[in-house]
């Protein structure tokens, strides 16, 4: 039961509490209500600057895959030309090769060997251009020098007629 107030100020004061209190009610209202609209203004934010974020990167993945398949499709094609150069220029140093080879091959010499006898003398081929190759390098030029050597041989006077590159002459004793 509500008590009857004793006199007007108690009235007054009543009265102003209770519209201390109601007025208090309604700014916790109103905050409420202002903090709820700015809680859904604030999720709405958020889901739009979601759905931005999700088309950026949306974007953003197709600029890199197309990137990716422009890149993809550049080294392929270098390297589809590098296999063709690769196929063009294989037979070439194929041929280049085999050519060496033949050269090579044409270039080996028969093996031989000579034997001079006279009287109670003997002289092989090696023995002599190992002579004629230590007069050379004696006249200080150098044994790689050498493109050719002719031998001339004159029993009768034992001795070994040499000439060196076509032009160098010499004799040497057996």
């Amino acid at each position: 039961m509500a008590r009857k107030p004793a006199n007007k100020n108690e009235n007054e004061a009543a009265q102003a509490v209770e519209e201390v209190v109601q007025t208090a009610e309604e700014k916790a209202e109103e905050t409420v209500k202002a903090a709820a609209d700015t809680a859904e203004e604030v999720e709405q934010t958020t889901e739009e600057k979601a759905e931005e974020l999700k088309k950026a990167v949306e974007e953003t993945a197709a600029k890199v895959m197309k990137k990716a398949e422009k890149t993809a499709a550049e080294v392929k094609k270098t390297a589809k030309k590098a296999t063709e150069e690769v196929k063009k220029a294989a037979p070439e140093a194929a041929k280049k090769v085999v050519e060496k080879a033949k050269k090579a091959a044409a270039k080996k010499d028969i093996k031989t060997e000579v034997v001079l006898q006279y009287g109670e003398k003997e002289v092989n081929t090696k023995d002599m251009i190992a002579a004629v190759k230590k007069e050379w390098t004696k006249a200080r030029h150098k044994v790689s020098d050498i493109k050719s050597i002719e031998l001339y041989l004159k029993p009768e006077d034992y001795a070994v007629y040499y000439v060196i590159n076509g032009d160098t002459t010499g004799k040497i004793w057996m």
